[in-house]
């Protein structure tokens, strides 16, 4: 299970980022209503304003209409609040109620002015120099073609919104201790989900996690699955080496034993006879010939792991070069060389190639080929035969034909529980009577992994008392990747 932890130095925490998100939109909320709110607050209020000053202006005009004197009846007028001027049909002003009508302007270029004298009746809406207010003014047209005009402040937008700042200020307060609250538990709600997360069993979690966390915990379970894998990888190849370790160590023990003890009783004079000179010294040649070999492999199964460590981007100077290689001239070649081996062994060796071409490090192929015609030899009975056979195998569907080797025999064959063995390091098959066959136990893990360099496919096919048969694919157009150290 997941289990929370403090957060780092300049990391913030999700209730922390909850909460800043939370009161942003409730701040913005706030400001977005308290504009709207001044707004639509002036502009009833301009409205309310406009009307009842137009209805008082209409009044105002019919009682100077009646009136023997506009001045007088004037001057005899109070309203609250709203500034009356009279003004003759140049744009004299005759009379103002706020201030001495001689030091004013001409007024007939004010719009509402303009618009009454023009059409009876005029109306304008202009900032103060005051800020924050804003002025409103009807005007009516007389009888003896004068103008009244009527003229009353109002308050503007910044004087609305200074008059709401106590409630504003009031809902900001609200609003942040509603974002610490509402913060508190989504952030709670938010991160229990991942609290619950399994990482152990990270796909248990797939059904009650957030969809944005699926893909999050199949690349976890994925990785999981490729570091288990990884670790049997590394357990086996800790194995094989342990096993391999000790393998090599019977093995180099065994012919240095024996020529250690026989040079030993020549050294010490034990031996006198000519015959059992010769013998002992034969069998120090075998011996000596057998470590040879067993260091020859040794050597070659060295630099194979280390090109198939190199992913096959360097080919070690111990392997060679690639270069084309005639599977029949080749067959033929080892042919020749085993038979006096098949010979003694009374086994009979038969060649069916057909053209066919690789490329691929010589040496390795010949090796690969050697030893599974050893083998073959080794494990055959008294009246047997080994066929060596290679050619142009059909491909799969789509693909081109595919060059094949194939060697089978007519031996004692292998169980089919042991067939998935046979190509690891020292494993022998008829392990009573290994010595005697000879070989060094690494020839097939040779065979393994010089296939695998070559990105070739083995395929074997064994029947106890039957016979065996080993075929070599090659794939020039494919990738053949080994699967937890093994190369099929």
């Amino acid at each position: 299970m997941m289990t929370s932890q403090p957060a780092r130095k300049g990391n913030r925490s999700l209730s922390w980022r909850v909460f800043a998100a939370m009161l942003a939109m409730s701040l913005t909320t706030i400001a977005v209503f308290a504009l709207a709110a001044t707004v639509f607050m002036q502009q009833r209020l301009v409205r309310t304003t406009s009307e009842r000053l137009s209805s008082e202006a209409s009044i105002v005009a019919a009682s100077l209409n009646s009136a023997p004197s506009h001045l007088s009846l004037l001057r005899r007028l109070h309203l609250d609040g709203t500034r009356v001027t009279l003004i003759n049909a140049d744009g004299d002003v005759l009379f103002d109620s706020d201030t001495d009508e001689a030091k004013m302007e001409l007024h007939n270029d004010r719009p509402e002015v303009e618009s009454a004298l023009a059409t009876g009746r005029g109306s304008a809406e202009r900032a103060s120099s005051t800020l924050g207010e804003v002025m409103l003014y009807q005007a009516v047209r007389l009888a003896d073609g004068s103008v009244v005009r009527l003229a009353q402040g109002q308050a503007g937008f910044l004087s609305i919104l200074g008059s709401l700042i106590a409630p504003v200020l009031l809902m900001v307060a609200l609003g942040v201790a509603a974002s610490v609250f509402v913060a508190r538990r989504a952030s709670r709600r938010i991160i229990a989900p991942l609290l619950e997360v399994d990482l152990d069993h990270p796909r248990r979690n797939v059904q009650t996690a957030y969809a944005e966390m699926v893909p999050m915990l199949e690349r976890i379970e994925s990785q999981r699955q490729e570091l288990k894998r990884q670790m049997r990888v590394l357990a086996d190849s800790d194995r094989m080496r342990r096993e391999f370790t000790a393998n090599i160590t019977h093995e180099l023990k065994t012919p240095l034993t024996a020529v250690s003890g026989y040079a030993e009783l020549i050294a010490n004079g034990l031996v006198t006879d000519e015959a059992d000179l010769r013998d002992f010294g034969r069998r120090i040649y075998d011996e000596a010939g057998r470590l040879t070999a067993l260091v020859n492999d040794i050597l070659t199964l060295s630099n194979l792991d280390e090109a198939e460590r190199e992913h096959g981007e360097a080919v070690s100077a111990t392997l060679g070069s690639r270069e084309p290689v005639d599977l029949p001239r080749m067959l033929e070649s080892i042919e020749q060389r085993l038979a006096s081996v098949a010979e003694r062994a009374e086994v009979q060796l038969k060649l069916e190639c057909e053209p066919a071409m690789v490329t691929g490090v010589p040496r390795l192929l010949d090796t690969l080929a050697y030893n599974l015609a050893s083998n073959a030899i080794r494990y055959n009975q008294p009246g047997g035969t080994v066929t060596f056979a290679c050619g142009m195998e059909p491909g799969k569907a789509g693909e081109e034909p595919r060059p094949f080797l194939r060697v089978s025999d007519t031996g004692i064959g292998i169980a089919p529980e042991e067939q998935e063995k046979v190509f690891e390091r020292f494993y022998r098959v008829d392990k009573s009577r290994s010595k005697a066959r000879g070989g060094t136990g690494l020839g097939l893990a040779i065979v393994k992994h010089a296939a695998l360099y070559h990105n070739a496919e083995l395929e074997l096919e064994s029947e106890l008392g039957a016979g065996t048969t080993v075929t070599v694919r090659f794939c020039t157009s494919c990738e053949v990747e080994p699967v937890d150290g093994q190369a099929f």
